[in-house]
């Protein structure tokens, strides 16, 4: 994109809202479906697109400069996007935290004071991101990765500098909900999650000249159905792709298929919490099913060599492989790392013609609000209500219905998300939202260029 578009009157703009995802480029183009790359920038281009009087800048790497015009008016066509962030990271040998001092003073320079910022949290790194800032006991400075200097640093340089500015963090990964960043002390507001709660920050220092270390910021987080950002813009045909007749007439040994990858490792993560999906999948389907007619299930996902080892149950197979078992298969299992953390793969899983039973451990609460019936309380309740609906083609293709109808057409056209996130800012922030109409942009996932760019 050309110069010309950042030729514009600040003042023509209600809002300045500042994006990015912390420790990634945010990619537009080639974007690899399933990595989770393309949930920022969907994000952001439904949200440009229903909020034309608000100007939205990356502070962040970003691929808006390999856009040519057209491409850009494509996806952006209130040209409301543009990016802030001037450090030439290939030019830098050594990072300091000068490096990103033009990236606020390019707000500055044009008289733009940020209402807000609202970014995806990922990887950054809990040892600091910044070169030459902190410094270790001996009085010599930390160094820190170049990836971390390059995708961490400038959210953090940001979020300290300018502190009066709240910070909103979208987070949709149980890995990274809180930012823990020891050289951060301006932490969010908010965070938009997908769990309700209190989450403790590790170790971060007080402020930016005073480095003394402050461990357990309570950051409060509220569920804002984030995992729906994945819905956004789908190819809604979803229903005619899937044979219900195949399915009554599959045997019952085929009926129960589960796609989960898994860390296998038994690490811990942030939480406390064994990040290891392993023992609860060999306790539901390795041993739980022993002696039934599920008791062939086999779960397809990627996992550490030595689960391969231990069980035949586990495969490697991509679900692009699959079409056989899944056009047998009714039921799955929707199993997540973290206790109460709500995720996408209840929806996926309708969209592909299964009815996910939740494990005791997902959505506690009952955030998402699904049939009663899909709620379990432990392998045996699993086992029954497979039983009956096998053995009840009518209530199994009424309750199959069920779930086709939770995927709402304010999930797809954006509204529902836009509206239910910019209402909850304006609350917060004292300013008054109108609600918008959603918009007719569908994307295709499963094409690299999924904006037709």
């Amino acid at each position: 994109m050309t110069d010309k578009f950042y030729n514009f009157n600040p003042k023509d703009f209600k809002k300045h809202i500042l994006i990015g995802k912390m420790g990634k480029s945010v990619k537009i183009k080639n974007i690899k479906v399933g990595t989770g790359d393309d949930a920022p920038i969907i994000f952001y281009a439904f949200i440009a697109r229903m909020n034309p009087d608000f100007m939205f800048y990356f502070i962040g790497p970003n691929h808006l400069n390999k856009l040519t015009d057209e491409e850009y008016d494509k996806i952006f066509p209130n040209h409301n996007v543009l990016s802030a962030n001037c450090v030439e990271y290939s030019k830098i040998k050594e990072h300091t935290c000068h490096d990103y001092k033009p990236i606020v003073d390019w707000f500055k320079d044009r008289e733009i004071i940020p209402d807000f910022m609202l970014f995806f949290n990922g990887i950054i790194s809990g040892n600091g991101n910044i070169e030459k800032f902190l410094k270790l006991k001996n009085g010599e400075y930390k160094k820190q990765l170049l990836c971390f200097a390059k995708y961490g640093a400038p959210y953090i340089y940001v979020m300290d500098q300018m502190s009066d500015v709240p910070v909103y963090v979208i987070s949709e990964d149980p890995r990274y909900i809180t930012v823990n960043a020891t050289d951060l002390y301006n932490n969010p507001k908010l965070i938009l999650s997908q769990t309700n709660g209190e989450f403790e920050t590790h170790y971060h220092i007080t402020s930016w000249n005073n480095h003394t270390m402050i461990h357990g910021t309570k950051v409060p987080t509220e569920y804002m159905h984030t995992e729906k950002i994945c819905m956004m813009g789908v190819l809604d045909d979803f229903r005619d792709k899937i044979d219900i007749d195949r399915k009554l007439k599959s045997d019952p040994s085929k009926h129960l298929i589960v796609l989960s990858n898994g860390c296998g490792t038994g690490r811990i993560n942030h939480n406390g919490n064994n990040s290891c999906r392993y023992p609860e999948y060999e306790k539901w389907i390795i041993n739980g099913l022993e002696g039934t007619e599920y008791d062939k299930t086999m779960i397809y996902g990627r996992w550490d060599k030595w689960v391969y080892e231990k069980t035949d149950r586990i495969k490697e197979i991509m679900i692009e492989d699959l079409k056989d078992e899944m056009g047998d298969a009714r039921y799955t299992l929707v199993y997540s790392q973290i206790p109460g953390f709500i995720t996408i793969k209840p929806y996926e899983m309708i969209t592909m013609g299964l009815l996910p039973f939740l494990h005791p451990d997902y959505d506690k609460d009952h955030l998402l609000n699904f049939p009663e019936y899909l709620y379990l309380k432990d392998v045996d309740d699993m086992i029954a209500k497979m039983r009956e609906l096998d053995a009840n083609s009518d209530k199994y293709v009424a309750l199959l219905n069920e779930c086709f109808d939770l995927i709402k057409p304010e999930f797809i056209d954006g509204s529902f998300l836009n509206n239910l996130i910019f209402n909850r800012i304006a609350q917060l922030e004292g300013f008054k939202y109108e609600d918008k109409k959603g918009i007719d942009m569908k994307v295709n996932r499963r094409d690299p260029n999924m904006f037709g760019v």
